[in-house]
């Protein structure tokens, strides 16, 4: 490769950034995507901002509020961060990959894996807290490969400072330095790091940036530690739902990620840095499949782990055969068609209620409808925070929304805010997607009168939902059951 090529780079990684907003832009209005539950439930915590929230760290919330500050109120300007952070996820890959192989076209094989990966292209199209973990992840990544294999021990420095500022995303970073604190331990040729002044001060810059997210709870009992280790529990061993996680990963990664996984895990890279890669991938891949045996592991969970995977694989691909050449650009044919078909079910004869994305269909509209047919009332009530969260955003007049009911709901953010005692005498509305209301309901209002209830319906003419409405009087103060898990 030339130098004169290389100097296009930048200017085709801005251009293909350029194109991948408009892509998001278009797919969203075009597969009628509103704001998932949790996007929502962000935006919600963008309102009340805090050094941190009860399940994940302030960033994603600090990041709408700014969003929405400088461009104003709306769905696109809530997931705008997440866009972002997409694209700066796809420069860092391109350099790492550069750096691994002292390769440009195995740098551009990374970029087209990573935006060829269905997992990654979703989680990077809506506002949660995966992309943000998954750019933290590689540029720690990549800063810990340049301290141990290139020897530049300031690269501690970026690093730390990466897994901080991941810290303010989510807590499962932490995986990252420690798989990497046991690679020094166990590497005689690495263990100088451990008395480098370097390493000791990048962990004390991480200690640092994470310290919102130690100090907020420290003063609420710790409580995004034991949301954390609610995930840990066991339950019986089942072979069966470790197949089943295998099956459920490959379905998000495609059919092209797992013939690359498998193609690269087979075989133990001989170069020291690779074998870095190699080891971090295997490793979280075998302890999520092995956790998956016990207890259920959420889709997102392993992502970070190929990541290495793919940079791996980019720098073979120019080694490959024609055919085998031929197959890859076949396996983006099959990733492709994962994503459309995933996007579009309808058009290819699949319910709605096969769409992976139902939760983020047909939302705006019902609750519109039912803020039309309602009267005028002080504030709103729901039996979860994922209706909470839908209502407290579409709802036309920002009323303030609450969150009650039975004990078998999960604690959430709703619970450490100044809760309905102070709508003491208003009158509110009970909204919820399954019929009938808590007890509690009744003695919670002097009158409640059932409103028209609205369905949500897609465009093949299917049902995800109905919105059931309760327009209650004159609220009376009692003590409604408390969550009974985080």
């Amino acid at each position: 490769m030339t130098g004169t090529s290389q100097r296009y780079d930048p200017l085709l990684l801005a251009a293909s950034f350029a194109l991948l907003l408009a892509l998001k832009a278009w797919l969203i209005r075009a597969a009628g995507v509103d704001l998932h539950y949790d996007e929502a439930q962000y935006w919600e915590w963008s309102r009340q901002l805090d050094w941190s929230y009860y399940s994940k760290g302030p960033l994603v919330a600090w990041l709408i509020a700014l969003s929405e500050t400088v461009f104003g109120h709306g769905a696109w300007q809530v997931r705008l961060p997440a866009w972002l952070a997409h694209g700066a996820l796809l420069f860092l890959i391109f350099a790492f990959a550069r750096e691994v192989w002292s390769n440009r076209t195995a740098a551009w094989w990374a970029v087209v894996l990573t935006l060829f990966t269905p997992l990654y292209f979703t989680l990077g199209l809506v506002m949660t807290t995966d992309i943000w973990l998954f750019l933290c992840w590689t540029c720690g990544l990549w800063m810990a490969y340049r301290a141990l294999i290139k020897d530049r021990a300031a690269a501690w420095y970026p690093a730390g400072i990466a897994v901080g500022i991941g810290t303010l995303t989510k807590l499962s970073i932490g995986l990252l330095p420690a798989a990497l604190g046991v690679a020094v331990a166990l590497n005689p040729r690495w263990r100088h790091h451990l008395k480098s002044s370097q390493l000791w001060g990048a962990l004390l810059l991480m200690i640092l940036l994470m310290s919102p997210v130690l100090l907020w709870n420290a003063n609420h009992d710790w409580m995004m530690f034991r949301h954390e280790a609610g995930h840990v529990g066991h339950t019986q061993w089942s072979l069966t739902r470790g197949l089943y996680f295998l099956l459920e990963q490959a379905s998000a990664l495609s059919p092209l990620v797992v013939v690359i996984a498998l193609t690269v895990l087979w075989r133990v890279p001989a170069d020291t840095g690779q074998r870095l890669l190699w080891g971090l991938s295997l490793g979280w891949i075998a302890f999520f499949f092995f956790k998956a045996l016990t207890a259920k592991v959420q889709l997102n969970w392993p992502a970070p782990s190929y990541i290495g995977l793919m940079i791996l694989f980019a720098g073979r691909v120019t080694m490959l055969p024609t055919w085998k050449r031929r197959t890859l650009f076949t396996g983006f044919g099959l990733a492709l068609a994962v994503m459309v078909v995933a996007y579009f079910p309808y058009s290819f004869g699949f319910s709605a209620r096969q769409d992976p994305f139902k939760d983020t269909k047909a939302w705006r509209e019902p609750i519109a409808a039912a803020s039309r047919q309602a009267p005028a009332v002080a504030f709103i009530l729901t039996p979860n925070y994922k209706i909470a969260a839908e209502v407290a955003f579409y709802w036309p007049r920002h009323l303030p929304v609450y969150v009650a009911g039975s004990a078998e709901r999960r604690f959430n953010q709703h619970d450490l805010w100044p809760g309905i005692d102070r709508e003491a005498g208003h009158d509110g509305l009970w909204i919820s997607t399954s019929p009938g209301a808590p007890p509690e309901l009744a003695q919670a209002f002097t009158q409640c009168t059932p409103l028209p209830s609205i369905p949500a319906v897609t465009p093949d003419g299917t049902t995800l939902r109905t919105l059931y409405v309760i327009h209650c009087h004159n609220y009376i103060p009692i003590i409604w059951p408390k969550p009974a898990s985080y």
